[in-house]
C-alpha cells in the first residue's frame, strides 16, 4: 500500500514541523514531570489558547482523513461570551448545539489545559458506533467527539474561563454546527 500525500497536507506537515522546531529552539524545555509527579501533556504547543485547541483538533481530524478546521477569533469571542455567562455557576454550563463544553474540577494536581478538554472529548470515540451512527448501548456521551469530527464543520473558536468556584470551564463553538440527525460525522 502506497502512502499518498497531497501538496496541501505536505505543506501543513512542513508548517507544523517548522512550528515545533521554532518552539523547541525558543521555549525552555519543561521537565518530564513536575515536583508532584504529574506527567507532561502531549500536543500542548504554546501559550496561545487558539493554537492549543487547534493542534489537537487538527491531529484527530487528520487521523480520520477529515480536513482541519479554521480557528477564528469571531467564534472564539462567541465562545468566551457564552462561557462568561456561567462564571458564577460553571456546573450549569451544559451542552448546546454546536458547542462542546469541558469542566475541570478545582484542586486538580495541575492546571487544566486546552489539550485536556480535547482529550476528554476524543475519549468519547470509544462510545461511538459508526455502524449504527449512535452512541453505543449504555453510553449517551459521544456527541462532543462527533462534533469535533463533523466533516461539514469548517470553523471553530474556543475560550477558557476560571469559574468563581475555582473550576475551569472550556467551551468551543463550531460552525456550521454538527450532529445533524440522520447524518454521519465523517
Amino acid at each position: 500500500m502506497e502512502y499518498c500525500c497531497t501538496s496541501r497536507s505536505r505543506r501543513l506537515s512542513y508548517c507544523l514541523l517548522l512550528l515545533v522546531l521554532v518552539c523547541a529552539a525558543v521555549l525552555p524545555v519543561p521537565p518530564a514531570a513536575d515536583a508532584a509527579g504529574v506527567p507532561r501533556r502531549l500536543l500542548q504547543t504554546s501559550t496561545c489558547t487558539g493554537q492549543d485547541f487547534d493542534v489537537p483538533h487538527a491531529h484527530l481530524r487528520a487521523r480520520d482523513n477529515v480536513r482541519p478546521l479554521k480557528y477564528t477569533e469571531a467564534l472564539s469571542a462567541r465562545a468566551a461570551q457564552w462561557a462568561q455567562r456561567f462564571k458564577g455557576d460553571c456546573a450549569a454550563a451544559g451542552p448546546a448545539p454546536g458547542v462542546n463544553v469541558f469542566l475541570g474540577a478545582a484542586g486538580a494536581a495541575a492546571a487544566w489545559l486546552p489539550s485536556d478538554a480535547v482529550a476528554a472529548w476524543a475519549e468519547e470515540e470509544q462510545h461511538y458506533d459508526y455502524g449504527s451512527n449512535s452512541c453505543s448501548a449504555g453510553h449517551n456521551a459521544c456527541g462532543r467527539y462527533t462534533q469535533m469530527m463533523w466533516r461539514d464543520t469548517r470553523e471553530f473558536g474556543c475560550a477558557v474561563v476560571l469559574c468563581d468556584s475555582g473550576d475551569t470551564l472550556m467551551a468551543c463553538h463550531y460552525e456550521p454546527k454538527g450532529n445533524v440527525a440522520g447524518q454521519r460525522p465523517f
